[in-house]
């Protein structure tokens, strides 16, 4: 599974070390030896994963990384080790919990290749490192429909009330739908909103002295 090289450079500026899963090998050993996941951006989910058949509204469908990064979920909330899940990732998550997906929203000219306004919630990690309001890049047609267990909002679409960000309740696991790791200070800026303090917040959840995801 090809990843953009922002994602490492964006958890190197803040002192982490970026170790990419090509799709096999021991998964335990994995969520072992690393500190912490990301699930980034991609193609939809196997739509089997929340009760429903393929149709022609999903797109880019692999079913393999769907599988890898499910058993890698897993295994790091097993450990109760830090997840961010970045676009498809926090559709990944969402449907991990029992969520389900919109196939196609509506509303898909406001998110897709589009720059639009995010609204965060007065509880959870978001507003306290990225203020109230916030414009956001967006880059994706499906979106979550229904929240899986343990889950709560902390970000929505100022346009249209999309879910944008979600947290779980008791879990160290977080998650955005636009894409942090084109917006930060020094890599590369869709918009005028640095993630940076994103990135910083999800390495400390992890504690001092580690490092490795």
């Amino acid at each position: 599974m090809a990843q953009s090289e922002l994602y490492a450079r964006c958890i190197a500026c803040f002192g982490g070390i970026a170790v990419y899963d090509g799709g096999y090998g021991n998964v335990e050993q994995l969520a072992e030896s690393c500190d912490a996941l990301i699930l980034s951006g991609g193609g939809d989910m196997h739509p089997s994963y929340y009760g429903k058949h393929m149709t022609g509204l999903d797109t880019s469908v692999d079913q393999q990384r769907d599988e890898r990064e499910w058993e890698l979920l897993q295994q790091f909330c097993a450990r109760k080790k830090p997840v961010l899940g970045i676009c498809r990732g926090i559709q990944v998550i969402d449907v991990f919990f029992g969520g389900t997906l919109f196939r196609h929203l509506g509303t898909a000219h406001v998110h897709d290749t589009t720059i639009h306004t995010v609204v965060t919630s007065e509880s959870g990690r978001l507003r306290p490192l990225l203020g109230e309001k916030l414009p956001v890049n967006s880059y994706h047609h499906q979106a979550i429909r229904t929240l899986g267990a343990g889950l709560h909002v902390t970000a929505v679409s100022d346009a249209d009330g999309v879910i944008e960000a979600i947290e779980h309740d008791n879990l160290p696991v977080m998650a955005v739908q636009w894409h942090p790791e084109r917006m930060v200070k020094g890599i590369c800026r869709d918009t005028e909103t640095d993630m940076g303090p994103l990135f910083a917040a999800f390495l400390a959840m992890q504690g001092p002295g580690k490092g490795n995801i």
